[in-house]
C-alpha cells in the first residue's frame, strides 16, 4: 500500500513511518523539513510541504492508496492550523479519489470520550491550557464529520514517550481505559486502521 504520513517527523508520526516501512508499505513523508527525516531506507519517499498550502498537498497525494495524519498542534496560542489543513486535506483527496484517512486526534476532542480522570488534566490542562488547541481541532473534525472520507478519528489521552507495551483497548466513549498510552502503540494501532473497518467513520478513543 502506498501511504502519505503528514506529520511524518512528530514523536508519534516517526513511529508510524517506522511501523510502515518494516511492514512492507510504500510510504511518502510530508514534512516542513526534509532534513529533519533522519532514516530514509526502505521504500520512503519525502516531500517537502505546508499543512496550509493545498498546492503542496495536492502534489504529495498523487498516487496514494491512504493517508495517515500526525499532525500536531504549531501553537497553545488560538490558531486555525487544523481547520485549515482538514479543508485542504478533505479537498485534494476527494480530487485524487482517496477515501481512507487515519487522522490522530485527542481525548476531548472528537467523540464522546469521557472527561479526564485526573483532577489536574480536568479542570485545568484540558479546558486552560488546550482550550484554544482544542478548539482548532474541533472545528477540523467538523468538516472531517461532514466529508465522505472513510476516516478513523484516533483519540489518545496523555502520550508518553516509552517502548511499546501491547495491551491497547478502545471504544467509542473511554469508559473504563487508562488515560494515558505509548506512542509506538498508538502509531501501531493507527496504522492497523489503514485496513480494518471496526471504527470507520467514527472516534475511537484508545488507552491500556
Amino acid at each position: 500500500m502506498k501511504v502519505l504520513v503528514i506529520g511524518a517527523t512528530g514523536r508519534t508520526g516517526r513511529h508510524a513511518v517506522g511501523q510502515l516501512l518494516a511492514r512492507g508499505h510504500e510510504v511518502t513523508a510530508f514534512v516542513r523539513n526534509p532534513s529533519a527525516v533522519h532514516d530514509q531506507a526502505g521504500c520512503l519517499h519525502v516531500v517537502q510541504g505546508d499543512a496550509r498550502d493545498r498546492e503542496s498537498i495536492d502534489r504529495a497525494m498523487a498516487g496514494q492508496d491512504a493517508v495517515i495524519v500526525a499532525l500536531g498542534g504549531g501553537s497553545l496560542k488560538k490558531d486555525d492550523l487544523q481547520e485549515v489543513f482538514m479543508r485542504n486535506l478533505i479537498a485534494v483527496m476527494t480530487k485524487h479519489g482517496i477515501t481512507r484517512l487515519v487522522n490522530l486526534s485527542s481525548w476531548g476532542s472528537g467523540g464522546a470520550a469521557v472527561p479526564a480522570t485526573n483532577p489536574i488534566a480536568r479542570y485545568f490542562f484540558v479546558p486552560v491550557v488546550l482550550r484554544h488547541v482544542l478548539a482548532d481541532k474541533r472545528r477540523a473534525e467538523a468538516h472531517l464529520f461532514e466529508s465522505t472520507l472513510d476516516y478513523v478519528n484516533v483519540c489518545p489521552a496523555f502520550l508518553k514517550n516509552a517502548p511499546a507495551r501491547g495491551g491497547v483497548q478502545a471504544s467509542v466513549d473511554g469508559r473504563g481505559l487508562k488515560q494515558y498510552m505509548h506512542r509506538e502503540d498508538l502509531a501501531a494501532f493507527m496504522v492497523n486502521q489503514l485496513t480494518e473497518d471496526t471504527w470507520v467513520r467514527k472516534c475511537v478513543a484508545v488507552g491500556y
